[in-house]
Order: C-alpha cells, then structure tokens, then sequence
C-alpha cells in the first residue's frame, strides 16, 4: 500500500525543498535539454526505413502529445487542513491518510487531472506514463551528478539527457506503443509496422537473455529478456537520442575538448 503520509510530506515539504535547489535557470535549462531530445526523437522516427509513412505520421503526431513536466507541478496541492501535532505522530500519520483518502474519493467521475505528478518534488527518480502520454523529471533528479545548470552541456546529456530519452522512448516500447496521443489503448501501428517491431524487439529481448546475472558452483542465471524488455528498449534509446541531440547542439565544436576529453 502507498505510503500515503511520506507522500504528503513530500508534496507538503516540496515548495521549500524547490525554492532551494531548483532555481530558475535550472528549469529553463531542462526545458532546452527536454526539447532537444524530442527533436531528436521526431528525426529518429524519420529515419525509420521499415515503418510505413502513415505509421510515422501517427507516431510523430503521439510525440508533438507528449507534455513534460519538469521540478514541480505548476499548480501546488493545498495541505492547510490537514492537522499536524508535534508530539503525535500516529495522529499525524491518520490526518494525512485520511486527508490523502478524500482526495482521492473526490476525484470519482471528474476527468483526469494530467497535471497531477505521481511523484513528490524531491524524489530521485523519473517515469513515463503512458495513459496521460507524459514524462517526468522531479526536482529530487536534477541534482548533480545527472544534472547541473552549471556544468558543459555533454556532461548533462550523459546524465540526465540519457534519462530523459529513456522515459520518451518508453512510450514507443514494446508497452508504450500500445497507446495513442491521448493515453487510449488503440493498435495505431499499420499492418506490416506492428509485426515489424515485434521482430526487431525480438533481437533485444534475445541479446539480454544471453546476459549473466548470477554465476556460481550450480550454474549461471540468465537475464529473461522479454521481461526486461521495455527498459533495455529505452536504455538504448535514451543514450542514442541523448547522443543524437548533444551531436546536433554542438555542431562544428564536437571536436573540442572539455577538460581534455572529448565531449563524446
């Protein structure tokens, strides 16, 4: 069961934690890094030779959907009613359960609130959702060493460029695809496209089924690759779309080095 109380602290706690270590510059910066993996993302789908144009133009048209939610959400949940003693934390913990409780109950029947985050500001973490077509970046990850607005654009596009392709191209996996723009179950693929991406998820899924996880007297323990598949699908995809947009942004400078290594 969700841990209802640390969630409220954490949303609770998350203006004073962004207003420390999430200025301004930091999100602008995130907007120009998020955006240029989606370009990246809309030439990748250009580029496929197998999938037919209709199919692209669907998958592009679910990519100009995807909304990014970047630090914090825009609007903050109001806790004011919620009442916390200093000496009863079992109170504490019942308040913010029962509160939380409420909340959700309030939302039966009203439409989908896409700005809501599923996680609290200052979570280390980061996650796609592919029923509201969306990805997401906590304030909590834009920290060193993923993230620094301080720092050569390279060294950010191995950290958190990496992670930010890594939720996009879960919508694209082999779950994600099942998804339109909107966040509706729908096969948009065309005939010959689905079976297409079956086939070449199938080469991954059979390359990380030969990987070793646990070697011993008894044996070797294989990696399952179709139960990993979506996240090595978008470990792949995330390096190579972080790699295509820092390539793209530097242009004529790839070449120079940064404390004497190459940006690459």
């Amino acid at each position: 069961m969700e841990d209802v109380f640390a969630l409220t602290r954490g949303e609770g706690l998350g203006p004073i934690y962004v207003a420390k270590a999430f200025p301004k510059e930091a999100k602008e910066r995130m907007d120009v890094l998020v955006a240029a993996i989606e370009q990246s993302m809309g030439k990748d789908i250009q580029s496929l030779e197998w999938m037919s144009l209709e199919t692209k133009k669907t998958a592009e048209a679910k990519l100009a959907k995807v909304s990014n939610k970047i630090g914090y959400p825009a609007k903050w949940k109001d806790y004011s009613k919620v009442v916390i003693k200093a000496d009863d934390f079992v109170g504490n913990a019942r308040a913010a359960s029962i509160f939380e409780q409420k909340r959700e109950l309030a939302k039966l029947g009203q439409p989908v609130d896409k700005a809501e985050w599923g996680m609290t500001p200052p979570t280390v973490n980061a996650y796609y959702s592919s029923s509201e077509n969306n990805i997401n970046f906590p304030a909590g990850i834009l920290q060193p060493p993923f993230f620094s607005a301080k720092v050569d654009e390279p060294v950010n596009y191995g950290g958190i460029g990496m992670v930010i392709g890594h939720e996009l191209t879960h919508g694209f996996d082999d779950q994600g695809r099942k998804f339109d723009g909107d966040g509706n179950i729908t096969n948009w693929w065309g005939p010959n496209d689905g079976p297409e991406f079956e086939r070449r998820a199938a080469c991954v899924a059979d390359e990380y089924s030969n990987f070793v996880s646990v070697k011993d007297d008894k044996g070797e323990v294989h990696l399952n690759g179709k139960l990993t598949l979506g996240e090595n699908t978008a470990d792949n995809g995330g390096l190579k779309l972080a790699y295509m947009a820092m390539t793209r942004q530097l242009g004529p400078k790839a070449g120079e080095k940064i404390d004497g290594f190459t940006p690459e």
